[in-house]
């Protein structure tokens, strides 16, 4: 049996438009603070509505939880939308903390109502499986998981990651990390099982690694896709360097004054070497920098073939440097070749890697001093 509850597209439409609507007439507030659950008309309707379409519901300690997942499948076309809506009712001494959180999926196509209820399980089911399991056992992580409803990849990732290790997620950092990054408290994540980089600079990646199975799958434009074989070598280097990556080791300017923050790390993958390379752009209103993306370099592996560089923001593999940075400007790709090659600790093989590809672009010549 599903755990999401298929309803009619009006059914669908009219709870989405109430959650979406009160939040919206709220200045887009996601927490209350009351007194009285009373003292709010318009939250009293809100309550009444999840407690009306909850199929999920229970208390941990002072903490009563409600979730919604629903979906509508139009058979004549083939294509539908799924919802995922949590009202957590917090009790303090002396007031209530209500909070809401939604999320809405990209459109699902299926041939017929049974291949609809199918994708919607194996898409996003585990989230809601796990939920409603901390919920019934009162984990104390049940309000987390209730709170991260409104993250959609974070939703889909979670699934994923249920279903390749079940309950193990409940017990290590997975889901502190996704509620970081849903709530922007956190930058990035990064563990054993998951890399998460967020949509507020460039790159917008979500990557679930099945340690079983050495599989590792990466979001897509709807959903999330299985790392092709070529690519995995690049993919195992992130989730060893990333966090070496955090802060910039220099700031390259090039000649418009444009500052540039850069930082790098170097890991043992699959019998070889790759080079991360993070840059990205700073925003002085906040005062932080944000990755616009990251370039692994391999060199010394055992793969076959030229193509060596791939660059996490575009998901391609590259003959070249200046190929991988194609879409950036050219004082953006010169300022990053200086950075790789004036970088001490980046490893020789590497940097003449780098040196063929500048001298063979500006034919360049290495005179006698």
């Amino acid at each position: 049996m599903s755990v999401f509850k298929e309803v009619s597209l009006e059914k669908f439409t009219e709870i989405r438009e109430v959650i979406s609507r009160f939040i919206e007439s709220h200045n887009w507030k996601r927490v209350y603070h009351l007194k009285s659950l009373d003292e709010d008309e318009d939250l009293k309707r809100i309550i009444k509505l999840f407690e009306e379409n909850s199929v999920i519901k229970g208390s941990v300690d002072s903490t009563t939880i409600y979730v919604i997942p629903i979906y509508f499948y139009v058979s004549n076309i083939g294509y539908g939308y799924a919802l995922v809506a949590s009202l957590i009712i917090e009790r303090e001494s002396s007031e209530y903390i209500v909070k809401i959180y939604y999320g809405i999926s990209g459109i699902f196509k299926a041939p017929n109502r049974g291949e609809a209820e199918k994708l919607i399980d194996e898409w996003l089911g585990g989230f809601v499986k796990l939920l409603g399991k901390t919920i019934s056992d009162k984990h104390p992580i049940a309000t987390k998981l209730a709170e991260i409803a409104g993250c959609w990849r974070s939703i889909e990732s979670i699934s994923l990651l249920y279903r390749f290790y079940g309950d193990e997620i409940l017990n290590d950092d997975t889901i502190p990390g996704l509620h970081s990054i849903c709530h922007e408290e956190a930058d990035l994540f990064v563990n054993d099982k998951v890399i998460v980089i967020p949509y507020i600079g460039y790159i917008g990646l979500f990557v679930v690694r099945d340690k079983d199975s050495s599989k590792i799958f990466a979001n897509g434009e709807n959903n999330f896709y299985e790392v092709p074989q070529d690519e995995k070598i690049f993919y195992e280097a992130l989730f060893s360097g990333l966090n070496d990556l955090l802060k910039p080791e220099a700031v390259v300017k090039d000649k418009w004054g444009n500052k540039y923050p850069f930082s790098s790390t170097e890991v043992a993958v699959d019998g070889g070497r790759v080079v991360l390379v993070a840059f990205g752009h700073y925003d002085h209103k906040v005062e932080k920098w944000y990755m616009r993306d990251i370039l692994a370099i391999a060199y010394n592996s055992s793969r076959r073939g030229r193509r060596q560089v791939y660059s996490f923001q575009s998901r391609r593999v590259s003959n070249t440097v200046s190929e991988a940075m194609k879409s950036f400007n050219e004082d953006l790709t010169e300022a990053l070749l200086g950075f790789v090659f004036l970088n001490r600790e980046i490893h020789k093989k590497a940097k003449e890697k780098i040196m063929k590809e500048l001298t063979k672009k500006h034919e360049w010549k290495i005179l006698p001093a």
